[in-house]
């Protein structure tokens, strides 16, 4: 099995400043790929439905296309004042997880709006309306082995209300809770990364390695503007989804191998009737989409 590309760490925010300067023509090339999103997005393929019991699929408007192609293109390093200085994810302060303040953060603007989308996805689907996001940094001066030099990462440590967690990414922190609030971290974590999972296609949890049990890296490396799907040789990919029917759909057959086997199929084809998917998780995006708002719903 092949692993997605392990990404450089960023303890620290650019301390430097000044007006952002014109655009870069790698800031140009991936505005005009969000263009093209935002036409699928006007058509309700991110309008994700409460319907009574478990959630409506998202549609697609006409005809759906086959999958494309994974982009495996190399990051391209950016200066961080050729991307868009945010402070605010969606409706929530961006706040730098190492000194507990608010803090800029650099990304790509299509980067960016795909947050705002994640952190709306999540109030309606999880239940959680957080007024912080706490992270351990998006850009940071790198080589071109990593997508954080291009602005369209970010690392994800917390999610807070009222001066308190509502969900803890930090599984350094509670890994060895009493196994009733273990039990609850870990569903609370996994619906969290549901969410992440339908908006990014490269998304790294503590399963990963170790490198990532403070926070859950995501970027959009392997597809670009588009939305995700599965990649069965996807160890990342598969190990998340064997954990979403461990810890939250209590599916303890289970097991957390990063091969999708004939029970990790058997068990997510069975969580997709009853949210009404269409097919295996491995068939569509659509699918896979399904597969993660109904897990986000799962409480």
């Amino acid at each position: 099995m092949s692993q997605q590309p392990r990404e450089r760490e960023t303890t620290t925010p650019p301390v430097t400043g000044g007006d952002r300067a014109g655009l870069s023509r790698r800031r140009l090339l991936t505005l005009g790929a969000v263009g093209a999103v935002g036409v699928v997005a006007a058509g309700g393929a991110y309008a994700v439905s409460r319907g009574p019991g478990l959630p409506s699929l998202p549609q697609l408007p006409g005809l759906v296309e086959p999958s494309p192609p994974e982009l495996r293109i190399d990051p391209q390093p950016v200066d961080f004042a050729d991307l868009a200085a945010r402070r605010r994810i969606g409706s929530a302060a961006y706040v730098y997880e190492v000194t507990g303040r608010a803090a800029t953060y650099y990304v790509t603007e299509p980067f960016g709006a795909r947050l705002d989308r994640w952190l709306a996805l999540h109030r309606r689907h999880v239940g959680q309306a957080p007024d912080e996001i706490r992270s351990y940094g998006a850009w940071v001066r790198g080589s071109s082995t990593s997508w954080h030099s291009s602005g369209e990462a970010i690392d994800i440590a917390r999610l807070r209300a009222d001066g308190r967690d509502l969900t803890s990414l930090r599984h350094d922190q509670w890994r060895d809770a009493p196994a009733t609030e273990l039990k609850r971290r870990l569903s609370l974590y996994w619906r969290t990364a549901a969410g992440l999972h339908h908006e990014f296609a490269d998304v790294l949890t503590y399963l990963f390695d170790a490198a990532h049990d403070n926070h859950i890296h995501v970027d959009l490396g392997r597809f670009g503007p588009e939305q995700p799907r599965l990649i069965r040789r996807s160890d990342a990919q598969v190990q998340a989804v064997q954990a979403m029917c461990r810890h939250v759909w209590g599916r303890t057959d289970v097991q957390i191998t990063g091969d999708f086997d004939d029970v990790t199929r058997d068990a997510t084809t069975q969580i997709l009737e009853k949210a009404g998917g269409p097919g295996e998780l491995a068939d569509s995006r659509e699918a896979w989409q399904a597969f993660m708002v109904a897990t986000m719903e799962h409480a």
